[in-house]
């Protein structure tokens, strides 16, 4: 289903907050009172890695993926300043950011609720969250603001790859 970039965002796009918000909440109320059926989708696992999210993230980044012309991947060298930006943001500002942020709000904002190792934890988790977004939802905001999706193959791509290369082997 494709559409041009003059037309509106869907009904889907238009009210994404909502459909998140309402799976957040049908998945605690079915961790809450359907505890069975956590425990056993935790037991499709291979290789340490759950496969019903792998096939659900699947789902959520084919459309996109099904919408790349590959050939103009091979344009995208053309205009680097896009990747360059972002990469730079990426690995020079956003871990500083998360860093002061998380500190901020874990730290002292919330220190009377948050015992001081726990924050630590906290801010240690806000940082790898800030320089590891997930990359499917990269996919999912760059269709829903019409972006270039060969641009966002390769950005997400070299990410990734600089991802395995500075975290793999600190794991």
């Amino acid at each position: 289903m494709s559409r041009d970039k003059t037309q509106g965002i869907s009904f889907f796009e238009k009210y994404l907050t909502v459909w998140v918000l309402l799976c957040m909440a049908v998945g605690i109320l079915i961790g809450k009172f359907l505890p069975g059926i956590p425990a056993v989708l935790e037991k499709f696992q291979y290789a340490g890695q759950n496969l019903p999210i792998a096939v659900l993230i699947w789902i959520m980044i084919f459309p996109m993926m099904m919408k790349i012309d590959f050939q103009s991947i091979k344009n995208v060298g053309k205009h680097p300043s896009g990747i360059l930006i972002y990469s730079g943001s990426s690995w020079l500002i956003k871990p500083f950011l998360m860093f002061g942020l998380a500190t901020l709000f874990f730290k002292v904002i919330f220190q009377a609720f948050i015992p001081g190792n726990l924050a630590q934890d906290f801010v240690t988790g806000a940082v790898l969250l800030g320089v590891a977004p997930c990359t499917a939802m990269v996919f999912v905001w760059s269709l829903l603001t019409k972006g270039d999706t060969a641009h966002t193959l390769v950005q997400v791509s070299i990410y990734d790859i600089l991802i395995l290369v500075l975290f793999v082997p600190l794991a």
